[in-house]
């Protein structure tokens, strides 16, 4: 069978990943003077415990090409490796790399162009395409349909870590803050806009799940959030009972450590592939 491999960016929960047979590679998480792999020396609920308090933001770094190819050598065989946006990250790059490094493994390699479920959902849907014995070229043809269909947009609660990171000039931050103005973003291919702004926490909650019901029929849905897990569990019961027909099971996570750097806390999105 074909094993799938990605990184941890791609925030699928445990329980699917084993279900799954996923390898997921963990990116780096550095505070300071410490490094961790990412959901395994530290949790997402650590990370966030320590973002809300930190003077200096943390940052994220790509496995080395070293690690890459042990990982691929371990799992031998036909591998398809699907990680984070090339434009986002040079992770996908590293990992190429890595796979000159071993040479005995078969590897093809698919730019998911999202992040967090965003990619994960591509992932999910490569793994159930390998367990049913589908063949390379029948799985890149799933990601590449399903990359054409993934919606991925979240209402940030502030301006300044964006700010911290060096993502949005001082002004505007402060400008945002004085406003309490709670930006909206969509995630496309490789790129982040903002679309929309609101005043208020409960008008952010609101124009997310508006959006969410505007997207029409959908295969599968993830309610992400960055140390929000209240309000994101609520908007996911709530989508239980009124969005029909889902293949998988409604996902909460928290979000990515390389979103969350530059987002901060109390963020909320969604993840969603649209129905063909």
């Amino acid at each position: 069978m074909i094993s799938i491999v990605t990184d941890s960016t791609s925030d699928i929960p445990p329980d699917i990943a084993r279900e799954l047979n996923l390898t997921v590679i963990p990116v780096h998480v550095i505070f300071g003077q410490e490094s961790f792999d990412d959901g395994v020396t530290i949790t997402r609920e650590e990370f966030y415990r320590r973002l809300k308090t930190t003077r200096v933001l943390p940052t994220t770094s790509t496995p080395s090409a070293g690690e890459f190819a042990e990982t691929y050598q371990r799992v031998g065989g036909e591998i398809i490796s699907i990680h984070v946006a090339a434009k986002w990250s040079s992770l996908l790059s590293v990992a190429q790399l890595g796979a000159g490094l071993a040479p005995e493994a078969h590897i093809t390699f698919f730019d998911s162009g999202k992040l967090a479920m965003g990619l994960g959902w591509q992932v999910i849907l490569a793994a159930r395409a390998a367990q049913q014995g589908k063949p390379v070229a029948d799985i890149l043809q799933v990601l590449q349909d399903a990359k054409h269909r993934v919606r991925l947009f979240a209402a940030l609660d502030t301006l300044e870590f964006l700010r911290r990171s060096g993502r949005v000039n001082a002004l505007l931050a402060r400008f945002g803050q004085l406003l309490n103005i709670k930006p909206i973003i969509d995630v496309g291919d490789g790129e982040a806009y903002m679309i929309d702004r609101v005043r208020s926490r409960r008008a952010a909650i609101e124009r997310v799940r508006e959006m969410t019901y505007e997207l029409g029929p959908l295969q599968s849905l993830a309610v992400l959030h960055t140390s929000n897990y209240e309000a994101a569990r609520a908007l996911a019961d709530e989508f239980v009972m009124s969005i029909p027909n889902l293949r998988e099971p409604l996902v909460v996570c928290e979000a990515t450590t390389a979103v969350g750097t530059h987002v901060g806390p109390n963020g909320l999105g969604i993840a969603a592939v649209v129905a063909e």
